[in-house]
């Protein structure tokens, strides 16, 4: 249900891998990492993401990496997640050979359908609420994750999310959410974790 993303200012934080690997062993099968650092390179994305595949395989977490399917093929990790431009479905699930699951980021009902009938396994959708982490975006609202939702697929809410709106995004249909800042600029994210976590199993429908 809860999918945090470590974009570049995350990852280059100097607790970001133990925090990382506290995260993943903390929440289990609550939790997936994305590893969305474009600024790093390749062999520090391949260690870190080889080392955090491993410490979700123990816990039953997921380590996510964002774009880079050389890199998840090789690190162990459990899913891709495809962006805009990034290569399509069906030729992203070639080349991962059943290693891996198929993600896709789609901003759409239109891109979210596409991509649903390309075979994605699940859809990131937003942005759902007005966010900093990308402030060109205007808000899609919870119609985005509710026409996405009839696509048939697993579909994971993104943009503005925080523990005062995630319910709502449950609500409209999403199975998750999908946070940065609500983790990673809280004072403890562990603890912002936690508190997500509980208001998603709370409001997860029967």
């Amino acid at each position: 249900p809860l999918h945090v993303v470590a974009t570049d200012e995350a990852a280059e934080r100097s607790d970001f891998e133990p925090l990382s690997s506290d995260l993943l062993s903390a929440f289990g099968p609550g939790i997936a990492l994305h590893l969305r650092a474009r600024r790093m390179g390749a062999a520090r994305l391949h260690d870190l993401a080889t080392s955090l595949s491993a410490v979700a395989g123990h816990s039953g977490a997921w380590c996510v990496v964002n774009g880079r399917i050389d890199v998840a093929i090789t690190a162990g990790a459990h899913a891709v997640q495809l962006g805009y431009g990034a290569l399509s479905v069906p030729l992203a699930r070639s080349l991962l050979a059943g290693r891996a699951w198929v993600g896709a980021s789609v901003h759409t009902s239109d891109e979210a359908h596409a991509r649903a009938a390309e075979g994605a396994d699940y859809l990131i959708a937003g942005t759902v609420f007005r966010t900093a982490t990308h402030p060109e975006r205007e808000a899609s609202g919870l119609d985005l994750v509710r026409s996405c939702a009839s696509c048939g697929i697993p579909v994971v809410g993104i943009g503005g999310i925080d523990r005062a709106n995630a319910a709502a995004v449950l609500r409209a249909g999403a199975i998750g959410v999908a946070v940065v800042g609500a983790v990673w600029t809280s004072g403890d994210p562990l603890a912002a974790a936690a508190g997500l976590l509980d208001v998603l199993t709370a409001g997860r429908p029967a």
